[in-house]
């Protein structure tokens, strides 16, 4: 499942620097919302997002896994990952 996460999104990443840990350190009182979706966390600022390890067990991996800018679209397609795993749970 994760792989279809990634997979998804990843068609939108580039690397952008709003989510790094230097960012975060030169900007501490920028908005960003966190939402967590099982092992992973979300970070989403104004115009981008950060896929990140939730439950990384060292700091170190909890950095970004990738970013990516939010465009048109990416909601549409977030829904439709959202309906394959609602397919699932109900199997569940």
């Amino acid at each position: 499942m994760l792989v279809r996460i990634v997979m998804v999104l990843a068609k939108w990443s580039l690397m952008m620097s709003t989510h790094s840990v230097k960012a975060k350190s030169r900007h501490p009182g920028a908005p960003r919302q966190h939402f967590k979706v099982a092992h992973l966390t979300f970070e989403l600022s104004d115009t981008t997002f950060a896929l990140i390890a939730g439950e990384a067990v060292l700091a170190k991996d909890r950095r970004p896994l990738f970013t990516g800018v939010i465009t048109k679209g990416i909601a549409t397609e977030l829904r439709r990952l959202a309906h394959h795993f609602d397919e699932r749970e109900d199997k569940l």
